[in-house]
């Protein structure tokens, strides 16, 4: 029986939760294969190398944002695109780019010095982001889409009303993602790169695959005029962005895995929360951060691990304010407690799951929708095509219905699920009867929630 924890009760921030980072990947500074074969690590094999890095920090074809986020427009920028999917080298190749063209990140910015020029049909004179530019005659080309693009999605061209900026840069970067050619075009090439560094000198014609984020941007995005000094000049700009966001690491396992995009965690990532959240017991919940009253030791000494233990680390983790996390009782009344009391942050999931954010806090019951104790867990993950990924602490059995899985054991039990819809995560839990989920009421909450699990991933 997966039973859970009584009341417990929250003193500190959630950011004394974020432990000292420990690794257990490597043996000897190594891939070990054998390790995590010894240690029941089923349907995962992080000795592969840049298991995130084609996949970025979460789908590519996740839904647009509906604001930005960030105190520069190059933060902006930066959290857009890494919350699109982008990884941090993929991000920075493109921002290098863009520093060449529109200097702070401006959208209004002009070829030429011609800001107050917003004539959509001006030939060979840039605008915007990436200098999107009319040319070969044609008085409807890049220029005019972009800008017709922001007029018909409810952007004056005016470039002097400073209320417009951070609404003309949302929708540039949205015409860049998904506007211009109404489909994923350079985004998985572009992430594939493994450095932001390149030949500068490779002719602009050529393939350019395997020359770094930022001259793969260059080629299929910005194709700009520019000689090797001004593309070295891109390159270097992509350099200091992933020094100054991306703490210089390339994507690719481990920590280049710690970019969360705007559907949350792909399964890939929710494999290495699930195990840094075991690997970390001690500091995560020995700490005197949770409080189970009446039953001593709690989590931090109960071999097996309770199931409420993972619920209360993402609920505290990702809260906006953990002090109002005032407690989780039994599995089936945690998500319903949690909508109760942060009305403001959780919302109750709709019945066919269309409301369903990342990070979702779920509840069951033990053999029956109030069954007490029941089991909880939280959603970290949920596709555009519905799919949604589940972890759960305190839990190893089958979990039928699921296209993916992965369990470990260390002494304190972990797994994580992929299931094709939200129909089929309620029917997999065998004697338990789903009863409700916390959601988060938006994604600009749940994005919010996505950056405090990247950080401590990444940490």
């Amino acid at each position: 029986m997966r039973r859970v924890g009584l009341f417990f009760l929250v003193f500190v921030l959630a950011l004394s939760l974020i432990p000292t980072p420990q690794s257990a990947s490597a043996v000897g500074g190594k891939c070990d294969e054998e390790f995590y074969s010894n240690n029941d690590i089923l349907f995962y094999n992080p000795c592969a190398g840049a298991t995130c890095s084609a996949e970025g920090g979460g789908s590519l074809t996740s839904p647009a944002p509906s604001s930005l986020s960030g105190a520069t427009n190059e933060e902006k920028v930066w959290n857009y695109f890494t919350a699109r999917g982008l990884t941090p080298v993929a991000a920075a190749g493109a921002m290098g780019n863009m520093q060449q063209e529109s200097s702070q990140f401006d959208p209004w910015a002009g070829e030429h010095g011609s800001t107050g020029n917003l004539d959509k049909g001006k030939l060979n004179t840039g605008f915007g982001l990436i200098q999107w530019t009319n040319t070969g005659g044609s008085s409807e080309g890049r220029r005019y889409g972009v800008m017709k693009y922001l007029e018909d999605n409810g952007v004056p061209l005016n470039a002097s009303d400073p209320s417009q900026v951070d609404n003309a840069l949302l929708h540039e970067l949205n015409y860049l993602w998904d506007g211009e050619y109404k489909a994923l075009t350079w985004q998985e090439q572009v992430n594939a790169e493994q450095t932001v560094e390149g030949n500068p000198a490779i002719d602009y014609s050529a393939d350019n695959t395997g020359n770094g984020s930022a001259m793969v941007f260059h080629k299929l995005v910005e194709r700009s005029g520019d000689g090797a000094t001004g593309k070295q000049e891109r390159i270097d700009s992509a350099k200091a962005f992933l020094t100054q966001y991306g703490s210089g690491a390339a994507s690719g396992g481990g920590e280049g895995c710690s970019s969360v995009g705007a559907g949350g965690l792909n399964f890939d990532q929710a494999t290495e929360l699930a195990k840094k959240i075991v690997d970390n017991w001690d500091a995560n919940f020995c700490s005197g951060v949770i409080d189970t009253s009446g039953d001593p030791g709690g989590y931090c000494t109960w071999t097996e691990g309770y199931c409420t233990a993972g619920a209360a680390w993402m609920a505290i983790t990702t809260a906006p304010d953990p002090s109002r996390i005032t407690g989780i009782p039994h599995g089936y009344k945690v998500a319903d407690q949690l909508i109760a009391l942060n009305s403001d942050t959780y919302a109750a999931a709709s019945p066919d799951g269309s409301n369903i954010q990342p990070f979702s806090i779920w509840s069951f019951g033990d053999g029956g929708p109030q069954g007490s104790p029941g089991h909880t867990g939280t959603i970290v993950g949920v596709g555009t095509d519905g799919s949604i990924v589940s972890l759960e602490t305190n839990w190893s059995g089958d979990a039928p219905g699921a296209t993916k899985n992965f369990s470990y054991n260390p002494g304190h039990r972990v797994a994580v699920y992929e299931f094709p819809s939200f129909e089929a995560f309620k029917a997999s839990h065998n004697g338990y009867v789903f009863t409700s989920m916390a959601t988060p009421k938006d994604s600009a909450i749940a994005a919010e929630m996505g950056k405090k699990i990247a950080a401590y991933m990444g940490n």
